[in-house]
C-alpha cells in the first residue's frame, strides 16, 4: 500500500481569519439577541467590559508557575509576572527526585483582545544537547482579570528519569506564542534531576 503524498494543503500553515478585538465581535450582528447571548457566553467577562490591566502593554501574563508532585513533595512555586520572579527561578531552577511524578501548573491572564491559539512549549537541553521537546496548544482565550490555569500533561504525570547517567543539571525554555506567531514571553531555568 502506497503512503499518501503530502498535498499543498496540509503543508500550508492554518491561518486565523476574523479579528480578535472584543468589541469588534460584540458589534457584528448586534440585532440578532441568540447570536449576542452566545457571544457574551463565549467571551465571558469580556463581554462585560472586562479586558483585564489595560494600563499594562503585555497581552500575556504568567502570574505564576507551579512545579506539583504526585507524592508528599511541597510543590516549588515561582511568581513570573515581576523581573524578580523570573530572576529567581532563572537562578534557583527546579530540582526532582529522580523517578518522581511531577507536572507542571501554569496560572495567566489574558489582557486587551483575544489571544488566539496559545501554544507552550518546553525544551530540554544537557551540555547543550536537545534531550527533549514538547508543544501543547493551551487554546484561545478572551481577555480577563483573573486568572486561567492549564497543567502539562493535562491528565498525566511526567517521570522524572532514573539512572546515574540521566542525574545532573538540564536547561529548561518554556516559550508561549499565538497562532500568528507572536512570542509573548520566553524564559529558561536550571532542572536538577537529584537522586
Amino acid at each position: 500500500m502506497a503512503a499518501l503524498e503530502p498535498t499543498a494543503s496540509r503543508n500550508q500553515a492554518y491561518v486565523p481569519r476574523g479579528t480578535n478585538d472584543v468589541d469588534a465581535i460584540l458589534k457584528q450582528d448586534d440585532a440578532d439577541p441568540s447570536l449576542q447571548r452566545y457571544k457574551a457566553q463565549l467571551l465571558g467577562a469580556a463581554a462585560q467590559g472586562d479586558r483585564g490591566d489595560l494600563s499594562d502593554p503585555r497581552k500575556l501574563v504568567v502570574t505564576e508557575f507551579r512545579v506539583v508532585f504526585n507524592s508528599a513533595a511541597p510543590d516549588q512555586v515561582f511568581h513570573l509576572n515581576t523581573r524578580a520572579g523570573k530572576d529567581h527561578l532563572k537562578k534557583t531552577g527546579i530540582s526532582v527526585k529522580e523517578g518522581s511524578e511531577y507536572k507542571f501548573r501554569l496560572s495567566f491572564r489574558v489582557q486587551h483582545d483575544i489571544l488566539p491559539g496559545l501554544k507552550y512549549i518546553n525544551r530540554l537541553k544537557r551540555m547543550g544537547m536537545k534531550t527533549a521537546a514538547d508543544e501543547l496548544v493551551i487554546g484561545s482565550y478572551a481577555p480577563q482579570s483573573s486568572a486561567h490555569v492549564f497543567e502539562f500533561p493535562r491528565r498525566d504525570w511526567m517521570e522524572a528519569p532514573k539512572g546515574m547517567m540521566y542525574r545532573g543539571s538540564y536547561t529548561a525554555t518554556d516559550k508561549f506564542v499565538d497562532s500568528d506567531g507572536t512570542a509573548h514571553l520566553e524564559y529558561s531555568y536550571p532542572l536538577k534531576v537529584t537522586k
